[in-house]
């Protein structure tokens, strides 16, 4: 790779590290919102799920505008556009406001994935793709393991306001860079100027049985990932009466966690990819880790009704590193067998819509669980979903398809 090449690859981490910082101040904020405008903790779950569902809607969309912008403008158009309207959030001031600011904001920030994958996609080669993919993406982890601490320390100091509107503004320092290190279009086209998108190979994936495999690995990871990013300083606050700070610290030690699964995934599944044949490569690659989390999960609930949440977290941060080092399977196996370059975006956008339809509804689901049942046993809920996400890989997805669309993807 160039130099540019890693300065792009820097930049776009940074991109997502501050599109999850502008997560996790509404999780961090939420006891001083609900407090600030006497909002139930239903009535939170729904604004959690108005900036969930259009978030996912717009993954549809927003793939197929990835790659007819490129990286180029298609970072600046939508970084731009979340940006403002993280900044406009704490101006919302009926509940109607909430639901309209942070889907907008969700919107803008629904490509950020199929940008991810058309970066991997161009400029590693398939046996470095979980390598870039994963370490890019670590800002995922890398934005709540800095943003929860650094939202509560604002929070109690500032006031909630504030840490939407400084967290906005991080946004903005990054676009500058990003025109400056993508300045020759050329250099940094996507795929090949006569290539197009493959729209019979992209009804190919989803309609295979492949393609409702990883549809279905999709739709069970987008619960458990979101149940971990939206959840656990809500869980450590309610469940044992901590701080505000106190419950964003330990979310964010949670987070780190989370981090080195990310950072771990690269090397491992490419190592697996090297060892075995691809498929296998990718089953190990998910359903091992995923089997690890479980337990962390199961050993977690034993500990919250132990009343040791120092336990908990660090049971939650572990099940989140295993849960992140699936991430180099099964989502750069949506990347090996998209068609072509031209249709990665679009095929990731796909489903990685699918993930955040179900993350929405993750937003409802718990918040009634808690509710009714207390945050322990609506945590505890994504074990189900985990077991299904292993079944998907291992037994839903088969080889004889994965098979053909590998043999249709390798040209490109």
């Amino acid at each position: 790779m160039t130099k540019r090449r890693y300065v792009v690859f820097v930049l776009m981490f940074l991109a997502i590290f501050v599109n999850y910082m502008d997560r996790v101040n509404f999780s961090v904020s939420i006891p001083a919102i609900r407090h600030a405008f006497g909002f139930s903790l239903q009535e939170i779950g729904a604004i959690g799920f108005a900036w969930g569902i259009v978030y996912a809607l717009f993954n549809f969309p927003g793939g197929w505008l990835v790659d007819r912008l490129g990286l180029r403008y298609g970072l600046v158009l939508t970084l731009g556009w979340w940006s403002i309207f993280t900044i406009a959030t704490p101006f919302a001031r009926t509940l109607a406001g909430w639901f309209t600011i942070r889907g907008l904001m969700g919107a803008g920030e629904a490509p950020i994935w199929p940008l991810n994958a058309k970066c991997a996609s161009a400029w590693a080669a398939p046996e470095r793709r979980s390598m870039s993919f994963t370490w890019v993406g670590s800002g995922q982890y890398v934005g709540p393991l800095i943003g929860n601490a650094l939202a509560g320390l604002i929070l109690v100091k500032y006031g909630w306001q504030w840490t939407f509107i400084l967290f906005g503004l991080a946004g903005f320092v990054i676009l500058p860079f990003w025109l400056i290190a993508t300045r020759s279009r050329g250099e940094l086209r996507t795929s090949r100027g006569s290539e197009r998108a493959d729209w019979p190979g992209i009804r190919s994936v989803i309609f295979s049985r492949t393609g409702f495999g990883m549809f279905l690995v999709c739709l069970t990871f987008g619960y458990i990932l979101f149940t971990f990013l939206n959840w656990v300083p809500s869980y450590m606050y309610y469940t044992f009466h901590m701080g505000l700070l106190k419950s964003a610290l330990w979310a964010s030690l949670s987070a780190g966690f989370g981090w080195i699964g990310f950072i771990i995934s690269g090397p491992f599944n490419d190592r697996l990819a090297t060892s075995y044949d691809r498929l296998t490569a990718r089953r190990i690659g998910t359903a091992v880790p995923m089997i690890g989390a479980a337990l962390c999960m199961i050993g977690s609930l034993y500990s919250a009704r132990a009343g040791l949440g120092g336990v908990t977290a660090m049971t939650i941060g572990v099940a989140q590193l295993l849960m992140n080092v699936t991430v180099g399977a099964w989502a750069v196996n949506v990347i090996d067998i998209s068609p072509n370059q031209a249709s990665t975006g679009f095929v990731y956008g796909f489903y990685n819509g699918v993930l955040n339809v179900m993350g929405a509804c993750n937003s409802l689901i718990v918040a009634a669980l808690a509710t009714r049942y207390g945050f322990p046993a609506a945590f505890g809920s994504a074990l189900v979903f985990m077991f299904l996400f292993v079944i998907s890989m291992l037994f839903i997805v088969d080889r004889a398809s994965y098979t053909r669309l590998i043999a249709r993807s390798a040209p490109a």
